[in-house]
């Protein structure tokens, strides 16, 4: 789930069926209309021209854009299957939703005409997004696959980027060199892909940088009486900003680990090369985090707060710095008593191994034994 979006006019906190529109004098309030108790925003996005921003709600399974500043109605469509994630295309004049059967359509804003299907997975879609040249349509899913699809013609598959061994739930591009795609994973690695030609040219193992073993041994051993195998805390939120022309920031939460880890990635003649910057510390799981210009954006639930860091960048060296708090829906009476075990019910996308040789044996032998 994506509960902020952020641009260089407003900050959009997605809580419940509520958007806090902040525009960094005043707070504008946008109501989601549901006859269901227990939907809630699951997704919100921001268009690259600043003049729309869409959400989708989870069990009414709405596609609402709206219109900024005026926040506005322009668009609301009923989806036919329950979304994970929506996109804006480059230009802002369609969206694109990857759907939890696996399927992608393509709504076009101008019109009130139901989408059209592009592409499917045979399984569950965790995010897309169109490269900027509108020539890709690149997609993720929970059996670790990255598709590259040509658009428009989607059925047709340029190709694949195949490296991470659990689901894939983030696809960003490089911002200062797009010719690179970056993604993350329930393995714990952030990779970046050619994605033209589906190398993939460098990966960054979190696992390294978390240095609390109990942490790690209690989530193995959680997961393995859940029958599931883990080697690693899956990437839960990710972010990237560009910096200048041959450097961008990353910005990761992993799972129950209470720290931000902020990265560099460099192009360095061709080559790509990381750096830990800080692990800034946090009295628990964000809710969510956004990365836009120089500055890092923080949003926790619990408290409705968010944390904005600033980013310092002198003669090669990076820090953060804290440099505001900004407090979401003052009115909103639930602060404190939110279940963050909810909100990120991350553990849910790792596949079960199930062993049923045994109890095929077993009836086997019951066959055998009437003969």
């Amino acid at each position: 789930m994506t509960s902020i979006a952020v641009n260089k006019n407003i900050i959009a906190i997605a809580r419940h069926l509520h958007i806090d529109c902040y525009d960094y004098s005043n707070h504008k309030i946008i109501d989601v209309e549901s006859q269901d108790a227990n939907d809630s925003i699951s997704d919100i996005v921001i268009a690259s021209n600043c003049e729309y921003i869409a959400i989708i709600t989870s069990t009414s399974k709405q596609l609402i854009i709206y219109n900024w500043p005026t926040v506005t109605t322009k668009r609301k469509y009923v989806l036919p299957r329950s979304a994970s994630k929506i996109r804006f295309s480059p230009r802002s004049d369609h969206i694109f939703v990857a759907d939890k059967t696996g399927d992608v359509l393509k709504y076009d804003i101008s019109k009130e005409s139901d989408g059209i299907k592009l592409l499917g997975h045979l399984s569950l879609l965790l995010n897309v997004l169109q490269t900027s040249d509108s020539k890709f349509i690149i997609s993720s899913d929970r059996d670790e696959k990255i598709r590259v699809s040509c658009y428009p013609n989607t059925y047709n598959i340029h190709t694949y980027c195949l490296g991470h061994t659990e689901f894939v739930n983030h696809l960003e591009f490089l911002p200062h060199d797009n010719k690179y795609l970056t993604s993350t994973s329930g393995d714990g690695t952030i990779r970046c892909w050619d994605y033209v030609t589906g190398k993939m040219h460098h990966s960054i193992d979190t696992f390294l940088d978390i240095n609390d073993e109990t942490l790690k041994s209690d989530f193995a051993k959680v997961m393995i009486e859940e029958g599931i195998e883990v080697k690693s805390l899956p990437i839960v939120h990710y972010a990237i900003t560009k910096i200048d022309e041959s450097c961008s920031i990353l910005a990761i939460a992993v799972y129950n680990f209470n720290k931000i880890l902020v990265y560099s990635l460099n192009t360095d003649n061709k080559s790509l090369k990381h750096r830990l910057l800080e692990k800034i510390d946090v009295e628990q799981l964000p809710s969510s985090l956004a990365l836009y210009g120089s500055s890092l954006f923080v949003y926790f639930d619990v408290k409705g707060i968010v944390l904005i860091y600033t980013i310092k960048y002198e003669n090669t060296n990076i820090s953060l710095e804290l440099d505001k708090t900004v407090q979401m829906f003052v009115n909103d009476q639930s602060n404190g008593i939110l279940n963050l075990e909810n909100k990120h019910p991350i553990k849910l996308l790792y596949k079960r191994k199930f062993d049923n040789v045994q109890e095929y044996q077993e009836r086997k032998k019951q066959r055998l034994g009437k003969v």
